[in-house]
């Protein structure tokens, strides 16, 4: 599910009853011409670039051979995709036009990963027994750098630096253990190190350890060496709850009665160091030492203490939630904003009555962009533009077809559709 098979489920929603955004289903759609796998086609014109747009906030669109299986990941000049067919392609941000395209043997099943002159996905087919494979590409030109396939089911991109991507395998029946942690070098994917673990949900770098959320457990490994530091046992864990600080490791798990409980354990050396239970906790984001947290109340907290900054009287989902001078967006049957130091409400806005809930996304400048679900097919329908000082709608997206959660950098937002068309929305 956001990288490969990790689900996107959205904490929020399981927890108040929504529907799940999700991403859309690796629907093929027309093929073109097949190439020969591992085939590098490139193009530095904007040949294919559809321009014919109805919607003025529609910068641009390119309509790929495939559906798209997750969200598009951008850089500063370039757009990576991976289609179900197997295709992964570099658009150009400013256009829309095609950079490169790279035609592996199957499905890509994972959110492109960026690492200095390198695009790693996940390469495979979504049946039992299935080995997937993970796929170094150049950035600039689309040429393949390594593969690496331990043949032990699927992949899991789980955390990259500069030097090291870290990534797991997966079964469909979760264990705590049975599983494998690889340390792979960013230059030639030769394995640094590797370490048993179990079914993983979500990894974390920080100051040189790699945390890793697995069924069942935490753990704690050096980042370079693989020694572990130390493990620490979950039951019932919130799939991406999970934050790394300087002091601490937070996440939520169902605790004894409680549900949705954030606890937090010591980063050096796994022992519990407090809890927080007002309430049910569904999702975390991190913010300049500001741990913000969602679910049936939007709160900020100290890491390192558990200490309560504030707390609102709503409800909300502040999974990524993006911070912006000094203002939370928080998402869920409204977008509400908050003093992210007070928690003093802002405004709110509450989205068309055909969509049951939405999730900020990302901001830029002085828009930010929503996600949307719906109890509806297709769930994943509709994206929204809000002014970030009124709080008013800017624009409403609709590509009447299923969408994939938004991706964003400094320029605008990124989207594809399960016809296979990419579009750049200003």
């Amino acid at each position: 599910m956001p990288f490969s098979r990790r689900r996107y489920l959205r904490g929020f929603a399981l927890a108040l009853g929504l529907a799940s955004a999700g991403c859309l289903s690796a629907n093929e759609t027309t093929e073109s011409t097949p190439t020969e796998a591992g085939a590098v086609t490139k193009s530095t014109t904007a040949t294919g670039t559809q321009r014919e747009q109805t919607e003025p906030f529609v910068a641009w669109k390119q309509t790929l051979e495939s559906g798209v299986t997750a969200p598009p990941r951008s850089t500063a000049e370039s757009l990576y995709v991976g289609t179900a067919s197997g295709t992964v392609k570099s658009l150009a941000t400013d256009d829309g036009s095609q950079q490169w395209s790279y035609d592996a043997d199957d499905g890509i099943r994972s959110q492109p990963i960026a690492v200095g002159n390198s695009v790693f996905v996940v390469s495979g087919k979504e049946g039992l027994y299935e080995d997937h494979i993970l796929l170094s590409l150049d950035a600039e030109s689309g040429a393949k750098q390594w593969t690496f396939s331990p043949g032990e089911w699927w992949l899991e991109m789980l955390a990259a630096t500069e030097e090291i991507v870290y990534v797991g395998t997966n079964t469909d029946a979760r264990s705590e253990q049975g599983q494998t942690l690889y340390a792979l070098a960013v230059s030639d994917g030769s394995v640094q190190w590797s370490r048993e673990v179990g079914d993983q949900y979500e990894g974390v770098v920080r100051n040189g350890t790699i945390y890793v959320a697995s069924y069942g457990r935490l753990y704690a490994y050096d980042a370079e060496t693989g020694d572990q530091r130390w493990t620490y046992d979950v039951s019932d864990y919130h799939a991406q709850t999970m934050v790394a600080t300087d002091e601490a490791v937070c996440y939520a798990a169902d605790v004894d009665e409680t549900h949705g409980t954030l606890t937090a354990v010591d980063s050096d050396t796994g022992a519990p160091s407090w809890r927080y239970d007002e309430g049910t906790v569904t999702s975390t984001t991190l913010h300049d030492g500001t741990l913000y947290v969602g679910g049936s109340r939007v709160a900020a907290l100290d890491p390192a203490s558990g200490d309560q900054q504030w707390q609102a009287d709503q409800s909300g989902y502040v999974q990524q939630a993006p911070v912006l001078d000094g203002v939370l967006y928080a998402g869920g049957d409204a977008v509400r904003s908050y003093d992210s130091t007070t928690g003093d409400p802002g405004w709110t806005w509450e989205p068309d009555a055909n969509v049951e809930g939405v999730v900020p996304a990302a901001t830029v400048s002085d828009t930010l962009y929503a996600d949307s679900w719906s109890n509806a097919e297709p769930r994943n329908r509709f994206k929204f533009a809000l002014d970030t000082t009124a709080g008013t709608k800017q624009w409403r997206f609709d590509a009447e077809s299923g969408l994939t959660d938004l991706s964003a950098d400094e320029t605008r937002a990124y989207v594809a559709a399960e016809n296979g068309t990419v579009y750049g929305l200003a």
